[in-house]
């Protein structure tokens, strides 16, 4: 029931998987014990994934519910006697450059409570871990069945190590960077676009505005140390990129930043505890 659960919220195997710390086949097989032991097929193939059939639907509708009132009730009894823990999922490189080095000064002797960080490249379904109890994402938010609260603005300027910068030359124009090998990742092919938009209106905002970048990874920290390689230039976003400016590694191209349409949000569940102690010591300290 957990599997089918899963999958049905995911819409897909591998990515319920992961949640689940399995292997593809070995969920595949839960879901099919699942069907054979009530005689129905839940799931239908779809071009991209796993749909619901109709007994899957309504299954899952009084399921779902019941599955989380469970979870939540487990956590409970397992936080008794405890010290209490919030458990937040973040990006790598926020965890990293921005948030890790704070923790230190979190309050967690004093109020009994410990931060408990999951990093993901990949936004975190928060419905389908109420193990998490929050996130930090960074997006234009809202996102559906969630409170958001903007946390940190996000301001973006191209950088690249020192000694590329050096072979640019002094005099440095957008255009002049739209020459160069751009680093991006996987989940955030619009930054660049966004970037030279803003950069240069003249140009355009629509997808063939900026080049596609010639360097790709699966998050930003890695951009970061790909740049700091000297393979080309990154769009640092600040406050994640702070770090390497502050050591030397990176360097600021532009003198100009870019407010990007998007925020660092603080989310959680519009479902969850109406007065959560240990949320609100989190929230409070990180709006401090």
């Amino acid at each position: 029931m957990e599997a089918f659960v899963a999958v049905a919220r995911s819409g897909s195997l591998a990515r319920a998987a992961v949640a689940m710390n399995l292997t593809v086949p070995a969920l595949s097989r839960r879901v099919r014990l699942l069907e054979a032991h009530l005689g129905v097929r839940l799931f239908r193939r779809l071009p991209r994934g796993l749909g619901l059939t109709e007994a899957g639907q309504a299954y899952f509708a009084i399921l779902g519910p019941a599955w989380d009132r469970m979870q939540a009730a487990t956590e409970a009894v397992r936080d008794q006697g405890r010290r209490r823990t919030i458990r937040v999922t973040t990006m790598p490189t926020f965890a990293a450059n921005w948030l890790m080095p704070r923790l230190v000064r979190f309050p967690s002797g004093r109020s009994g409570v410990e931060v408990e960080l999951h990093t993901s490249a990949d936004l975190e379904d928060l419905h389908a871990r109420p193990d998490l109890d929050c996130a930090i994402r960074l997006g234009r938010g809202p996102w559906p069945g969630l409170t958001c609260e903007p946390l940190l603005p996000v301001h973006a300027f191209p950088v690249a190590s020192p000694a590329f910068a050096d072979t640019l030359g002094p005099s440095r124009t957008p255009a002049d960077l739209s020459r160069q090998p751009l680093i991006e990742t996987h989940h955030q092919p619009a930054f660049w676009r966004e970037w030279f938009a803003a950069a240069q209106p003249a140009a355009g905002t629509g997808p063939d505005a900026a080049p596609r970048g010639r360097h790709r990874f699966d998050n930003l920290q890695l951009v970061y140390e790909a740049a700091a390689a000297g393979m080309g230039i990154a769009l640092g976003l600040d406050p994640a990129v702070r770090p390497y400016l502050d050591s030397g590694r990176l360097k600021r191209l532009l003198p100009d930043s870019v407010r990007l349409p998007r925020d660092f949000h603080l989310v959680r569940r519009r479902d969850g505890p109406a007065d959560d102690r240990c949320f609100r010591l989190f929230r409070d300290w990180l709006h401090a």
